[in-house]
């Protein structure tokens, strides 16, 4: 190992003069070397040898030149050069000070100010009530009851004191303490100098004090609820008793877990271990934590007044006390006491018993007698949902309302800029139908009670409750007509004489689903809007029947029972547009007045199985010029629903016109009703562009008939009817009377084309021979036939539809993670069911549209005809059509 050794160069005089002796240079080195300079300037050298060397100074620092020397000429002790050094530093740190104090003064002095100011004033957001929704008649479809439930903080019923800290969050500390802690704000300066029996005699006061405070309370409230004092100390008794109950529960549960996971280890637990598994059972449970309802269901007048002595503080001694911290013994009037927001949303007309008068019905559910069917759920879907959880997209959305909106943004905030309509937990947020929609609109604005507590000033801007939205519906015939369509009254249910041609997917009895639009034809409004089936209340499948994850998948894929069929659920159109066809074609040229076009059994010369009648299909070799007996005509191509005719226009007008036939009458653009989902209707295959450009011939040849890449929905059926009934006058179908006026358009269909639709539609109804949509033959009736519209003194216009639709195929194991070995199966197949109409009082021009599917039912008039009766007769039944003398049941007719 290498031996250390120190080498000390000697000194040259030429490279390193002398350090030049001076009176002052050993303070000098002292001052500026106070530590050896050997200690910092040792370098290494070789291994283990240290090499010294001594400082060159190449400048004396007591030379007459050098900085130092002048400072030294003018204070010669190095106590006043290090004092003045100290002086220094504080002047700068000084400086520092006055710098940062100016720019508190100067530049943040406003903001401080206004941050002071709100410290003194105490706000107190008085609640609101969410806007009615009426129907067109006036009745609340949904409204607040406005109701309040007082509630007592679960530490006050056990004799705690309560307060809120500076985040507004519930504290609690026994009386004594809290007395305390006031009889030292009271006496800040002497409470130390004090001797402990005066001290004792001054907590005690205080603490009277903060009891007569609650006992004040409890007498104000048993005296404004007219309550008896002996049932205000029974709930009160009853609270402390089951939160008791809960906490030494959860305790002993809390206790034994703790305990037998320390034995599982192995472990004989100690007393020390005991007590620390008794610590951590004796946490507070929630319920200790939170206020408990002790005054249920208080009208609004009594829920504000109390909201405003909640809102007030008192110092809670003042005898005795300066005034200059009589602010800093300030309590609140009632501590611990709060008022909960009870208020119901109710939706009064949400079931209801309905009469149903079966005398009109099919022969076979016809009897004299009425039947009370119970409907529920008869607006859910259109009017939507409302719950108390509150997500960020919901405060989003408000921002952006008030961004975008001036007279909102006008009306809702305060002058500091506050928004009296923003969220808080626990508000209720409309989450579909209307109630979304239209949230902004029913929200209403908070109040707000504003205290000054330096100068006792009160403002208050009292609360705007929501506004109200009025809707074009009428509910009692919107509950009639879901109550036709409850499975039990037959008509929404397979039947044998539905001769239906699916009986392995659809078997008699099979509950079948629908959707149904009534339109004013006048206005486009719209009065009842239905839809089959409903979602189960609460998520109870089981009244369902539906047992298991894949029962409900299932259930799901065939009934989509959270899908608003009447709006929002694509369909094939089928024969229901061959009207709309008819007129398009003459409005293009394709169609002259009179002009008959040849009725073969199928649309092209060599090919006999494509485009095809349905009377070919049927019956091959039969053609419509066979039945007729002459080629047909508009009219008649309507009565007896010619697929050749219409193919034949389809081919005419082309993809290009025949694409903005479709748009005329407003397919595939939404209608944007306000009242949740909707299908706007396609053109063309899904994916495309949506404008028809993506179609061919052939295509354009199916769509003629209402087939092919077209999707529609109830809404465009009846909206497309009362077009037709308004001569081509298009007015936009509307749910909500906000007092705008609905879009208005003219598709300028040529008057003799409209004649001629509608005197073919009312064929379809009326001619006993030839009409498709006139009568059913009921095999127990044998060859005779039964009309399907039996209003004494209605005329109606019809078209019936049967629409070929897609296969459902179900997959019994595939879920979003995996696909299992089970096949898929077809679980419906076949067509849906169409029948829309125009009704009036006989003589009179259309008044109401009526667009009725359902869906896989086959036969749009055996299935979805008497349906579409039995609404005509809703709409007798309400009063908008006239009630002729009843002619019981109806004879059945050759």
């Amino acid at each position: 190992m290498w031996a250390r050794t120190t080498r000390h160069t000697p000194r040259s005089a030429s490279a390193d003069p002398p350090l030049i002796q001076h009176p002052n240079a050993r303070s000098m080195r002292a001052f500026f070397m106070p530590i050896p300079v050997y200690r910092f300037l040792s370098i290494r050298g070789a291994p283990g040898r240290y090499i010294t060397r001594t400082p060159r100074i190449d400048r004396d620092p007591c030379a007459d030149d050098h900085p130092m020397s002048k400072v030294r000429l003018y204070i010669p002790s190095m106590f006043h050069r290090r004092l003045l050094l100290l002086g220094i530093l504080c002047v700068l740190a000084l400086l520092l000070l006055s710098s940062r104090l100016g720019y508190m003064t100067i530049v943040d002095g406003a903001e401080a100010r206004i941050e002071a100011e709100r410290r003194l004033v105490t706000e107190t957001w008085l609640p609101t009530t969410r806007g009615s929704i009426y129907d067109r008649k006036g009745r609340v479809l949904a409204g607040d009851r406005a109701s309040y439930d007082i509630a007592l903080h679960y530490r006050v019923l056990e004799g705690k004191w309560v307060y809120q800290d500076g985040a507004g969050r519930w504290r609690w500390t026994e009386m004594r303490t809290y007395a305390a802690r006031l009889a030292q704000r009271a006496n800040p300066d002497i409470w130390d100098t004090l001797p402990e029996a005066e001290q004792t005699g001054i907590i005690d006061r205080f603490e009277a004090s903060l009891r007569a405070r609650v006992q004040r309370m409890e007498r104000d409230l048993i005296a404004i609820s007219g309550m008896d004092p002996s049932e205000y100390q029974r709930r009160k008794q009853a609270i402390l008793d089951r939160v008791g109950a809960m906490k030494r529960e959860i305790a002993d549960r809390a206790y034994q877990r703790e305990l037998a996971q320390f034995e599982r280890s192995g472990r004989v637990p100690s007393d020390d271990d005991l007590d620390r598994f008794r610590r951590i059972a004796n946490q507070p449970i929630a319920e200790e934590e939170t206020a408990h309802t002790i005054i249920p269901d208080v009208p609004d007048e009594m829920g504000f007044a109390v909201l405003r002595q909640i809102a007030r503080s008192e110092p809670v001694v003042t005898e005795g006390v300066q005034a200059s911290v009589r602010q800093a013994l300030s309590v609140p009037v009632y501590p611990g006491l709060s008022v909960i927001d009870a208020t119901a949303r109710l939706t009064p007309y949400d079931a209801m018993p309905i009469s149903i008068d079966r005398r009109s019905f099919p022969p076979p559910l016809q009897s004299p007698n009425p039947v009370t069917i119970n409907t529920r759920g008869v607006a859910r879907i259109l009017l939507g949902r409302v719950d108390d959880g509150l997500f960020a997209e919901d405060v989003q959305r408000r921002k952006d309302a008030l961004l975008y909106d001036d007279q909102m943004r006008e009306r809702s905030l305060t002058e500091s800029g506050r928004d009296r309509g923003r969220y808080l937990p626990g508000d209720r947020v409309g989450r579909t139908g209307i109630e979304y929609a239209f949230e902004h609109n029913l929200r209403g604005l908070r109040g707000v009670r504003t205290e000054n507590m330096q100068t006792g000033e009160v403002q208050e801007v009292p609360p705007e409750p929501g506004s109200d939205v009025h809707l074009s519906i009428d509910i009692m015939l919107q509950a009639r007509i879901r109550a036709l369509l409850d499975p039990s009254m037959g008509l929404a249910r397979v039947q044998p004489w539905h001769n239906n041609e699916q009986p392995l997917y659809t078997p008699t009895g099979t509950d079948l689903d629908a959707g149904v639009i009534v339109l004013e034809v006048a206005t486009g409004e719209i009065l009842a809007m239905v839809s089959t089936p409903l979602p189960p209340d609460e998520a109870d499948w089981a009244s369902l029947g539906v047992t298991n994850d894949m029962e409900q998948r299932l259930y799901n894929l065939i009934h989509a029972p959270w899908v608003n069929k009447a709006i929002a659920k694509p369909y094939p159109p089928g024969s229901v547009a061959k009207a709309f066809i008819l007129t398009e074609a003459a409005k293009r040229g394709v169609y002259k007045p009179g002009e008959r076009i040849e009725a073969t059994g199928h649309l092209l010369p060599n090919q006999p199985d494509k485009f095809r009648s349905w009377i070919f299909k049927q019956n091959p070799g039969v053609t419509h010029f066979m039945q007729l007996g002459r080629h047909p005509d508009g009219v008649d191509a309507l009565m007896v629903s010619s697929n050749v005719f219409f193919f034949t226009l389809g081919r005419r007008l082309g993809p290009e016109r025949i694409a903005q036939a479709y748009r005329d009458f407003h397919v595939a653009a939404p209608y944007n009703l306000g009242v949740g989902s909707e299908w706007p209707g396609s053109i063309g295959p899904f994916g495309g562009p949506n404008d028809g450009s993506d179609i061919n011939l052939d295509e354009a040849t199916l769509m003629g008939i209402g087939q092919g890449p077209i999707t529609w929905t109830p809404l465009h059926a009846a909206d497309a009817m009362a077009t037709l009934a308004r001569a081509g006058i298009a007015i936009s179908p509307t749910i909500v009377r906000d007092g705008r006026a609905p879009e208005v358009r003219d598709i300028a269909i040529p008057s003799w084309v409209v004649n001629e639709s509608l005197e073919g539609l009312h064929q379809v109804v009326s001619n006993v021979q030839f009409g498709t949509g006139r009568a059913i033959r009921y095999e127990s009736m044998g060859t005779e036939a039964v009309p399907i519209f039996n209003a004494p003194g209605i005329r109606v216009w019809g078209k019936t539809g049967t629409a070929t639709a897609p296969a459902l195929v179900f997959d019994p194991d595939e879920t979003e993670e995996e696909n299992g070995p089970a096949e898929p199966r077809v679980v419906r197949m076949g067509d849906h069911s169409w029948y829309v109409t125009l009704v009036a009082p006989e003589g009179e021009s259309p008044k109401y549209a009526i667009a009725v599917i359902v869906e896989y039912a086959g036969s749009g008039g055996r299935v979805s005809g008497p349906i579409n009766n039995q609404i005509i007769h809703a709409l007798i039944d309400e009063g908008y059509l006239p009630n002729h003398e009843p002619q019981g049941s109806m004879e059945p007719d050759a």
